[in-house]
């Protein structure tokens, strides 16, 4: 605070608030007004006792002169205002000594107040470091403790999910066949197809097998709180059968009509969609088939490539949640292995892998204490348990987040096949392993053709013997005919060993 005259700084020793002598010439004009004012009082004091004595004695004298009336007034009215500026004057002055005083008084309350804040300082900062030490050890022990309640919560529910993908699981009835060092698995009581053989599989079986295992790796996923890559639509009212999308489709569609029927016949044709592109509707790749996959493949090739990328996006997801989980199912870079989709399901739910194998605590508690080092009093200690990774990582809980940062360095370290890749090579597979085309029964006109362009087989003839082998042909390939021709009755150099299997017979070009 500064002085409120001078406006110098406020200094406690040589420059108080208000020193005398700002004091002294703030009220000097007034004590010399004062002092004008009582001489000019005075004059007109001596003024008035002069005429009063003039008068007096002109009076005596009977002298007939007097003074003027309003000379008198005149100098009434200067007395009271010189009396009335005295009065203010003094107030003024006594209003400044009470401020004085008051400013005075305030300073000593100051004082005593920073001298009390001085001291508790003081007495505060007397062993600050042993206390915000002490604090310190105390909010990291609270925090470990909440750590390892944390951990201890989660290796609960992992074991939980665990435990519900595993009795889900064989309530189904996901079972491991084993027929001596082959091996296959069933579930609902249908084997689980295999991609490689399905050429040679009833469509029914096909269908059957990949709605359960579809049924089955959605409930999982749901019990392990995790989003597979693909999204997979399940049997519900107006949509029977089960459905996949493809990766970029998966989760950012509204509601999706079941392919072929009525519904998705309204789905705007491509020309609105150029017009609107706003407006795109994924297309659901089928899980099932109403016809064997050759006939299918010759029929309608779009629907065969939809569904063929639909069973690699399914044995693709099993693949996924494998890892997701810990679970070893071979080379990932391997293409039988991603194919395998009964044994990676078996390893997935309730396998060896999981459940029996012994393994280090994958969350260990920060609590635990370092080998050699001295436990206290009062430490948690978490006990060393065998524990599996099923269960750990997750969408559904912010614990092992796959969504989080640790968690997308995890998921890229999967390094599996892609769908497209699996796609192909299946194809290739297929059509490779695909049966040749069946063989037409020869009518006996056309016995008599000769040599001419078309497959020509020995060993037809007019006895029951050559009908017979006639008709079993027609399941069978170009390199089982010579073999059978020889059982029927041919020998290897073209001779008849049969009665009436001589000549050559003409089988009827497609």
């Amino acid at each position: 605070m500064n002085c409120s005259v001078c406006h110098r700084p406020h200094n406690v020793n040589k420059l108080p608030f208000l020193c005398a002598v700002d004091a002294r010439n703030h009220v000097y004009e007034c004590r010399v007004e004062l002092a004008q004012a009582l001489i000019q009082n005075e004059e007109a004091e001596q003024e008035v006792n002069t005429t009063i004595v003039a008068s007096e004695s002109n009076e005596a004298n009977g002298s007939a002169a007097s003074l003027p009336r309003a000379r008198l007034d005149w100098l009434k009215s200067e007395e009271e205002a010189t009396a009335d500026r005295t009065s203010q004057i003094i107030a003024q002055a006594d209003r400044l000594k009470a401020e004085i005083d008051a400013a005075r008084s305030e300073i000593e309350a100051k004082k005593e107040s920073i001298a009390l804040r001085k001291s508790d300082l003081e007495a505060v900062s007397t062993g600050i470091a042993a206390r915000r030490s002490r604090q310190l050890e105390e909010a990291e022990r609270a925090i470990h403790r909440t750590k390892y309640k944390w951990n201890r919560s989660a290796d609960t529910m992992a074991a939980t999910r665990a435990f519900l993908c595993d009795e889900a699981a064989r309530l189904y009835g996901l079972r491991q066949v084993k027929k001596g060092s082959a091996k296959r698995y069933e579930i609902g009581g249908v084997e689980i197809v295999e991609l490689h053989a399905m050429n040679n599989v009833a469509p029914e079986v096909i269908s059957t097998s990949l709605a359960h295992i579809a049924h089955i790796l959605v409930l999982a996923s749901h019990y392990l709180a995790i989003r597979l890559p693909s999204e997979i639509t399940l049997p519900r009212r107006e949509y029977p059968r089960p459905t996949i999308f493809s990766l970029a489709s998966s989760y950012r569609h509204g509601e999706i009509p079941f392919p072929g029927s009525a519904l998705s016949s309204q789905i705007p044709s491509g020309a609105t969609r150029d017009a609107e592109p706003k407006q795109h509707v994924p297309r659901p790749r089928p899980l099932f088939i109403d016809r064997p996959l050759a006939i299918l493949a010759k029929e309608d090739p779009s629907v065969y490539s939809l569904f063929l990328e639909g069973v690699s996006l399914l044995a693709y997801d099993i693949a996924w949640a494998c890892c997701s989980q810990g679970v070893s199912f071979g080379d990932k870079d391997s293409y039988e292995d991603m194919c395998n989709m009964g044994q990676n399901l078996w390893r997935l739910l309730i396998g060896d892998q999981l459940h029996r194998r012994s393994v280090e605590p994958v969350f260990p508690s920060s609590l635990t204490p370092p080998v050699g080092s001295p436990v206290k009093d009062g430490d948690v200690v978490e006990a060393t348990k065998p524990k599996s990774m099923i269960g750990r990582w997750s969408h559904g809980t912010a614990h092992t987040f796959l969504g989080g940062a640790e968690g997308t360095e995890f998921i890229r370290n999967f390094k599996i096949l892609s769908p497209l890749k699996l796609v192909d090579r299946l194809k290739k597979r297929l059509s490779s392993e695909a049966p040749m085309l069946e063989w037409e029964k020869i009518e006996g006109d056309e016995l008599e053709d000769g040599f001419e362009d078309g497959v020509l087989v020995r060993g037809h003839g007019r006895s029951g013997s050559g009908s017979r082998a006639t008709e079993l042909l027609g399941a069978a390939s170009v390199m089982t005919v010579r073999t059978f021709g020889t059982s029927a009755g041919i020998s290897e150099n073209g001779a008849s060993t049969a009665k009436g299997t001589s000549g050559w017979t003409k089988l009827k070009n497609r």
